[in-house]
């Protein structure tokens, strides 16, 4: 008898529970049709669950963000895994692949809180529409069957803010929020980037470490050739006036405030000497003017260029990544830029820091952060480039040996097999 899994071939169905397979199996007998003699590869039960409908929810998605790429990448990766996959969001900027269901139920309120409140109604009223075998959550939301945590842990994020801060209807609201997902015994299956929020997690609100999935990191590898990154150097450095001999920091990130653009404008302000020619890229959707004063303050040549659909060009020209963030559950830059050989100075806030440090192709900066640590190591970093090119070679060699790729692949596997347990 031949086993075959659904949609890989037209088969009959029939009844199998004398080997305790779930009856949506299907199986051919060599008497059905004798011109088939041929054996399957060995397979893992997860392969034989049925395709599912699986609706995918965020508040809003938009190239280049973090969160919204994983989403998107996970979700492609179940739909690719042959289940029926759609996303909800409030807004949608870009392109939606073909294998995904797009749903926009539209941004209204005017503030943060009643966005998110109206969003909350909507979904209770449209995702019953779609009968779906399950919902995963990439933003704090309600009535999830699986959450994604791109996100740290809020109350662990903010537990040093000062009292005015805990004060503020935002933190309650978020605090409450959090509460209502995680603070009960219906906690949402979670799929988490790094264990300390699985530790964070459970000290706030005593979830079960068995709810947790750690999920590998997800960042694409980085197949061009040692010419192609020479080449690209030259040609982007060229299209943005800056001499070969400039030393270029790079900052990647939307969303400037808690990736530390300040921290990193102040620290070149305070090493605005330590080169001849010294420049700063900052590739990200945000706010530039909120950082006028900062930028002037630098005393150095520095680029806002926006979101960009070519990140891994400016990989290849700088000369390192600055991202001394507040907060990052991740960090996937991090990773983005060491599959490049570029070195990394980041904080040890970031979930991802400690490949920095086994790689040995970078410096985090230690907790509580001190202002004067990172101009120290900054300068260091400006000012030594044969330490710099030291720690470009073991960056490369780190990635070649590490799986830093299958994430969605691997929440794509996680997802499938969290739904065909529910009842």
């Amino acid at each position: 008898m031949l086993i075959c899994i659904r949609h890989r071939i037209n088969c009959h169905q029939i009844n199998t529970p004398s080997i305790g397979l779930e009856s949506t199996t299907r199986l051919w007998s060599l008497n059905d049709s004798p011109s088939l003699f041929f054996a399957l590869p060995p397979f893992n039960l997860p392969d034989l669950i049925a395709p599912v409908k699986i609706g995918f929810v965020l508040y809003d998605y938009y190239p280049f963000g973090g969160l919204q790429e994983d989403c998107l990448a996970t979700a492609v990766a179940t739909a690719e895994r042959g289940h029926e996959v759609h996303v909800f969001t409030r807004t949608w900027k870009g392109d939606c692949p073909a294998n995904v269901n797009q749903h926009l139920l539209g941004k209204t309120g005017w503030s943060n809180i009643a966005r998110n409140d109206h969003f909350f109604r909507a979904l209770d009223t449209e995702l019953p529409k779609h009968q779906l075998d399950g919902v995963v959550a990439f933003n704090r939301i309600p009535k999830s069957d699986i959450y994604f945590a791109a996100d740290p842990c809020y109350v662990e994020r903010v537990k040093n803010k000062p009292f005015w801060y805990k004060c503020r209807l935002r933190h309650r609201y978020y605090k409450a929020l959090e509460h209502t997902i995680f603070g009960s015994d219906t906690a949402p299956e979670t799929l988490v980037l790094t264990d300390r929020e699985i530790a964070a997690f459970n000290q706030h609100y005593g979830v079960s470490p068995e709810k947790f999935h750690l999920l590998t990191p997800g960042v694409e590898k980085n197949t061009s050739s040692t010419a192609t990154a020479h080449s690209n150097r030259t040609a982007l450095r060229t299209e943005l006036g800056a001499a070969e001999d400039t030393v270029v920091a790079l900052f990647v990130g939307s969303g400037y405030r808690i990736k530390g653009l300040d921290r990193a404008l102040r620290a070149l302000a305070a090493n605005q000497s330590s080169a001849a020619n010294l420049e700063f890229w900052i590739v990200g959707n945000g706010s530039a003017s909120r950082f006028a004063a900062l930028t002037k303050q630098a005393g150095i040549t520095v680029r806002f260029l926006g979101g960009r659909a070519d990140v891994n060009r400016f990989y290849d020209a700088a000369d390192f990544l600055l991202h001394p963030a507040y907060s990052e559950s991740a960090g996937k830059v991090l990773l983005e830029a060491l599959t490049h050989g570029l070195p990394v100075l980041t904080t040890d806030t970031c979930g991802y820091a400690p490949h920095i440090l086994k790689a040995e192709a970078g410096a985090v900066i230690p907790s509580p952060f001190t202002p004067e640590a990172l101009n120290t190591t900054l300068k260091a970093f400006i000012q030594n480039t044969a330490e710099r090119e030291r720690m470009s070679q073991n960056a490369l060699a780190y990635c070649a040996k590490e799986d830093l790729y299958s994430c969605h692949q691997a929440a794509a596997k996680m997802i499938e097999n969290i739904l065909s347990k529910k009842t």
